[in-house]
């Protein structure tokens, strides 16, 4: 048999197999007449396969088709099954890349600025043209940046700010049950001028301004299981178990200690100190530490700080020996950032993946590979 012919069979038994796959999946629905002569044409076939019937070979197959097609029940909208084939292959491919290699992941607070920027605002009075529709649309799109405008809808008596259930709001509530969220960073000023006790009236502006969304990334769940965390690695960890932070929540920082490591932060001194030496490697924590900036039109660094007790925390840490299987997580704005310095050492069996890629917003000065 030359190559033609046998290029000739192999065609013909893939689609004598598709046939039969077809077939099967609607035999039920069949009469035992119908089966029958499908059974006779299926064995023509494949007897036809056997003999190397080149010749008849693809007048067999053709009448089989075209039986088999004849007896099948006709399907609905041929063209919207196709489609959710394509949707749900698609939602499957997905969640499993979701589920065992890049997590997506979202900067809710600055805990990591100016390195990735959590949810942020800038006051401003009025809108511009590009906060409209749908040209807002867009430039939201593109930055992540959208305007916000906080009247009050009844007026009444603040009773006070609590946290949101939105990462990175607070809420403002007034008359005990009216609730306006605002970014965090715009309610620290406001709680120096909306005491509770006191009146807002209806129509009230509290703020405006524009907000701009926390950093999108993607969490490498893989490279973990090929080498350990390195030092100087932006991680993503799980809070369960941790001392004052809610469980089930995924918190981002600077892995700043490994197993075996002591860790000191100083009063006296920006850097990090392991193991009796300044951390200058890798060049992002000399670079915290000699306060530089991260990029053109950043804020400089703060360098390390000493947290100070307070509240709920009125033990703080500035001393780590950290033993088998723990971890140092600190964030890069120490001045502003809720630590290992406040609630310790993080468990291995908490840590999710290096943080590796901002892919949104796409006209960041952050996008791209974190550092």
């Amino acid at each position: 048999m030359n190559v033609k012919d046998w290029l000739i069979v192999r065609r013909a038994k893939r689609d004598l197999k598709n046939l039969r796959n077809d077939y099967r999946l609607y035999v039920d629905l069949l009469s035992p007449e119908v089966c029958e002569q499908l059974e006779v044409r299926f064995l023509d076939a494949a007897q036809a396969i056997r003999g190397k019937e080149v010749e008849d070979l693809a007048g067999v197959i053709a009448t089989l088709q075209m039986e088999l097609t004849a007896a099948l029940p006709k399907k609905r909208c041929p063209w919207l099954t196709e489609a959710l084939d394509v949707v749900i292959s698609a939602l499957a491919v997905a969640f499993c890349f979701r589920a065992y290699y890049y997590e997506p992941f979202r900067i809710p607070t600055g805990s990591m600025q100016p390195t990735l920027y959590g949810i942020h605002s800038i006051a401003a009075d009025r809108p511009t043209v590009w906060d409209k529709q749908p040209l807002k649309f867009l430039k939201w799109c593109a930055t992540g940046t959208s305007w916000k405008d906080v009247t009050i809808q009844r007026g009444g008596v603040v009773s006070g700010f609590v946290p949101s259930a939105n990462p990175g709001y607070v809420a403002l509530i007034v008359n005990g049950r009216d609730a306006y969220e605002l970014p965090d960073d715009a309610a620290q000023s406001l709680r120096f001028t909306l005491l509770p006790g006191q009146r807002v009236r209806t129509g009230q502006r509290i703020w405006s301004g524009y907000v701009t969304s926390g950093d999108f990334l993607f969490v490498n769940r893989w490279l973990w299981n090929f080498r350990h965390p390195q030092l100087g690695e932006t991680i993503v960890f799980s809070t369960q178990g941790l001392k004052g932070l809610p469980d089930n929540q995924h918190y981002i920082k600077r892995l700043c200690g490994r197993p075996g490591d002591k860790v000191e932060l100083r009063e006296d001194s920006p850097w990090l100190w392991v193991n009796g030496s300044p951390a200058e490697k890798p060049s992002r924590l000399a670079e915290i530490a000699e306060k530089q900036v991260a990029y053109p039109g950043a804020p400089a660094y703060l360098g390390y700080q000493v947290a100070h007790p307070g509240g709920q925390y009125a033990e703080t840490f500035s001393t780590f020996d950290l033993g088998v299987g723990e971890y140092l997580a600190l964030g890069d704005n120490t001045g502003n950032s809720l630590d290992s310095r406040y609630w310790g050492k993080v468990p291995s069996r908490n840590l999710l993946g290096p943080a590796s890629f901002v892919h949104w917003p796409i006209v960041s000065p952050r996008w791209g590979a974190i550092r």
